[in-house]
């Protein structure tokens, strides 16, 4: 049993429960409901169970952000309508989730049919430009991997030995080889939704698709998701 005091205000409003593990259960054991400071309603709005935009906040939120206007500045315009933001029934972080939940999906939309035109329009140009294009069942964008015709002949060169990076907290990722004079070579790109298993076997799937064979060797980081996707896509490849 872990006993939180709330030391600051002395106040002595606490409950202790206890887990009765013969019948898989959670007891009150002591509850004191006296608090020796004044309790405020207002401040409930700090749980996330209570706390929900407006109609009116939607509507705002939205104009805003088409005219440029940072969500901070959204938030404040907000609480200066109704005289504070104690008077708000949200937070500023759930102004800054309604814009990227609701708001930018548009965007990401239009990026993902943009950078699709990009690749058609290059492939175009060159019949040995490689893309492939992973969606959801609700044609939702997932993965995307492209390798140009520069990469395609690198890799016939120094394919060896491969490099496989990826920006932890973002969706980006690269094949990278070394050529005869120690440096790096791009052998590719990719785009994933996730780091997990089933992502990373696209995107190795894929690019072993365009290259026709794989590397003698792999370089990673430590990621287990990649680990365990590079021994079931590439089981006699070394890699460390």
């Amino acid at each position: 049993m872990r006993v939180k005091r709330i030391t600051t205000a002395g106040c002595k409003a606490r409950m202790y429960v206890m887990l009765d593990r013969q019948n898989d259960n959670w007891l009150v054991s002591k509850l004191e409901l006296k608090h020796t400071h004044t309790c405020s309603a207002e401040q409930a709005v700090h749980y996330s169970e209570y706390r929900e935009l407006t109609m009116h906040a939607n509507c705002v939120i939205k104009n805003h952000d088409e005219a440029g206007i940072w969500p901070n500045k959204t938030y404040l315009a907000l609480a200066n309508e109704v005289g504070g933001s104690s008077k708000l029934g949200y937070s500023e972080e759930d102004v800054w989730n309604y814009i990227t939940r609701n708001l930018r999906c548009a965007d990401v939309n239009e990026d993902v049919k943009e950078m699709i035109s990009y690749f058609m329009r290059m492939r175009d140009i060159n019949p040995n430009f490689f893309y492939a294009v992973d969606v959801d069942e609700t044609n939702k964008f997932k993965s995307a991997l492209w390798v140009d015709t520069r990469c395609r002949t690198s890799y016939e060169y120094f394919g060896d030995v491969v490099s496989f990076n990826i920006t932890h907290g973002l969706p980006f990722a690269s094949f990278v080889g070394f050529n005869h004079h120690s440096k790096p070579t791009l052998l590719g790109c990719a785009m994933l939704s996730n780091e997990e298993i089933p992502s990373f076997e696209w995107v190795f799937k894929n690019w072993l698709n365009c290259m026709g064979n794989p590397p003698q060797a792999i370089i990673m980081d430590q990621c287990k998701s990649m680990f365990d996707a590079i021994k079931n896509v590439f089981p006699n490849t070394r890699h460390r």
